[in-house]
């Protein structure tokens, strides 16, 4: 993964993880469900990087 590709993934786990939060703090289930998708997703997205890397070895 390119250095962008690396900000790009980890500031939208961080946008996930905070859209999680203000679901819970106001009690909107879209909103947390919503935040918990894409902190599963990015995460997903940055392993996959990490094997790619490490079957290029």
């Amino acid at each position: 993964m390119s250095l962008t590709s690396k900000i790009k993934s980890r500031m939208r786990a961080v946008q996930g993880w905070v859209t999680l939060c203000f679901g819970r703090a106001t009690g909107n289930q879209y909103l947390e469900s919503k935040g918990m998708a894409g902190r599963t997703g990015n995460n997903l997205r940055q392993r996959s990087g990490k094997i790619r890397k490490m079957f290029k070895r």
